[in-house]
């Protein structure tokens, strides 16, 4: 995932390493916010936990497309 020493970040793999990274963090968001729609029935982790996750995904779709063509 990461390059190897000397080698140049591509815009896309700095766009794939970020959406990878801001997604387990929601996920392990959306994990904990099931928890607490079980025990305390608070439903806001969980609706922002989802928010999150369709902006990682449209991050991650947009500079796919963006950045097709580079090296």
């Amino acid at each position: 995932m990461f390059p190897k020493k000397g080698q140049i970040w591509t815009y896309r793999e700095r766009a794939r390493t970020l959406a990878f990274f801001w997604g387990l963090s929601f996920i392990c968001m959306l994990i904990a916010g099931i928890y607490f729609v079980f025990t305390q029935s608070n439903w806001i982790l969980v609706i922002l936990a989802l928010l999150g996750l369709g902006s990682v995904a449209m991050f991650f779709f947009s500079s796919e497309r963006e950045h097709r063509d580079e090296p």
